[in-house]
């Protein structure tokens, strides 16, 4: 008897080790088939943010210094939706807001750098007809608004001028703006320009035009706006109603509303609850862009 559980232990002893075997095995294997696709991800990754951060928004960090705090923002989002909602579905539902959250913030942060670029594109036109009616040409105007500008339209232009002075055509140093910078005003003014440049004619007057142009431009775009607040107001509410209404059942009744973050009911997959639980995100996120795309008029 003592031998036949002897051997027992043994082969127990040695499954143990083969299984812990053949999962590290499984486990090397994943790491090296998906090391270049997870290394071409990061790669793209700091591509958008060195176009965002240093383009855009002209802020001078490192791409990979992001990436490193992607991955810690990753590891605390994971561990405090593991601890707030209790499972592993929780700190996966962490990790994912860890993964889109500073896209998220950056992308925050150049829609606020547009709004505000767009705010001072009338104004920036103005300098430039001015300076033109003044004797300067194209160049010494734009150095103008490069120098006694508000930012950020005053980053922009200084940008603009140090290409130029670099040897950059001044057309090319324009394309660049526009695409950096990322606004129709802003694409409508430098094509504008460009058309002048190749047939001529009255710069100071072509300004006067495209200003007035922007204005009538922008007020439309206030109008369409103010005609879609409430649309978009109904978007936001009804997409955090769900949690508003589940952070009501979990005060009155809070057995239930744990059943349904649980990973196991009872020994059993707790498969229905997880099903509920996915339904309502992925309606509810197919509910607020709907909204978002009907609402969404481009000029």
């Amino acid at each position: 008897m003592i031998a036949i559980v002897l051997a027992v232990e043994d082969m127990t002893g040695t499954g143990q080790m083969v299984s812990s075997v053949v999962l590290g095995v499984l486990a090397m294997a994943v790491v090296l088939v998906g090391y270049r696709p997870f290394k071409g991800v990061v790669a793209a990754r700091e591509a958008g943010y060195e176009r965002d951060l240093q383009g855009a928004l002209m802020i001078d960090v490192r791409p990979r210094s992001v990436t490193y705090l992607t991955g810690l923002g990753m590891v605390l989002m994971a561990v405090t939706g593991f601890l707030l909602l209790g499972g592993w579905v929780g700190g996966a539902m962490g990790l994912i807001a860890g993964v889109f959250l500073p896209s998220l913030a950056i992308g925050y942060l150049r829609r606020r750098r547009v709004a505000k670029l767009d705010q001072q594109l009338v104004s920036s036109i103005r300098t430039l007809a001015s300076g033109v009616r003044a004797g300067l040409n194209l160049v010494q105007a734009m150095q103008l608004v490069a120098r006694d500008g508000a930012d950020p339209v005053r980053q922009e232009y200084n940008h603009m001028m140090r290409e130029y002075e670099y040897g950059v055509p001044l057309e090319t140093a324009m394309s660049n703006a526009a695409r950096r910078i990322g606004s129709s005003d802003y694409q409508l003014l430098f094509a504008a320009l460009l058309t002048h440049r190749e047939r001529g004619g009255d710069l100071g007057e072509t300004l006067d035009r495209i200003a007035e142009s922007i204005l009538e431009i922008q007020r439309l775009e206030s109008r369409v706006k103010t005609l879609t607040a409430q649309g978009r107001t109904t978007a936001r509410w009804l997409a955090t109603m769900p949690a508003v209404v589940l952070g009501i059942l979990y005060l009155i009744d809070h057995t239930w509303v744990e059943r349904l973050f649980a990973l196991q009911i009872n020994g059993h997959a707790n498969v229905v609850g997880n099903l509920i639980l996915g339904t309502i995100v992925i309606l509810n996120i197919a509910g607020y862009v709907w909204i978002r795309k009907i609402v969404a008029i481009d000029i």
